[in-house]
């Protein structure tokens, strides 16, 4: 997971908008939230969907911490 970033991706993001690098990391975080959200569930398929959500962007939260 440590690959080095190539010229081409590089350049590509040097390309890129302000607002197309943040609709980026909006799609990223939302995508986290699902997969945190679908693993939860596995976990805990008694729980409704918005727990499944509310706990998952919960512990997106705090993952830094």
């Amino acid at each position: 997971m440590n690959d080095p970033i190539h010229a081409v991706q590089i350049e590509g993001f040097r390309r890129m908008t302000p607002a197309q690098k943040l609709q980026m990391v909006a799609d990223l975080y939302h995508a986290g939230i699902q997969l945190k959200a679908a693993g939860l569930r596995l976990a805990h398929p008694d729980w409704p969907e918005d727990r499944l959500e509310r706990e998952a962007r919960r512990s997106l939260l705090y993952a830094g911490t």
